[in-house]
């Protein structure tokens, strides 16, 4: 598959496909953007936000002290290809840039003493929990379109049932 065809789909991407976007974002950021991190790590794993939060994944991670004590910025492959499969390289590539200058940002405010870009994440989460009706005591967000496919699918299925054991049809 050729990563630069702009038909290819996120979803058919390999981990060292994405390693190798990866690096090529990485690549475009100046190294003084970089300065103070000590790590750059892609993570297989898909990240969600929380166990109860269905589809809503966490794309990167900035750890001010991380694995070794210093800065690391991490990134979930799994994340990326569950949120965005349908994504062609183009858009696909955005995200990525998009996720590592957002986590360069985390750091660079972490340096300078403040967290104007938590407050804006924890803005953006309160606005989907109120969007989705989240309950903390809920176990699911009520968003989860195949869950509601399959229910209206056997909804369906009932009704034809009844309508034929009642001579219906």
């Amino acid at each position: 598959m050729n990563l630069n065809d702009p038909d290819m789909r996120a979803s058919m991407l390999s981990f060292n496909q994405f390693d190798k976007l990866f690096r090529e974002a990485l690549a475009e950021i100046p190294e003084h953007f970089r300065e103070g991190v000590s790590q750059f790590i892609i993570e297989e794993s898909v990240h969600n936000y929380s166990r109860y939060m269905r589809g809503l994944y966490v794309l990167g991670h900035y750890m001010p002290q991380g694995h070794i004590g210093n800065p690391v910025v991490i990134l979930y492959f799994g994340s990326f290809i569950k949120a965005f499969p349908h994504y062609r390289m183009p858009a696909f590539r955005r995200e990525i840039s998009r996720t590592l200058t957002h986590e360069l940002l985390h750091h660079w405010e972490h340096r300078a003493g403040i967290d104007n870009l938590g407050d804006e994440d924890r803005r953006q989460l309160l606005e989907w929990k109120i969007n989705t009706n989240y309950r903390p005591d809920s176990p699911s967000t009520g968003k989860n379109y195949i869950e509601a496919a399959f229910f209206v699918y056997l909804v369906f299925v009932f009704v034809g049932l009844l309508a034929r054991w009642m001579g219906l049809r």
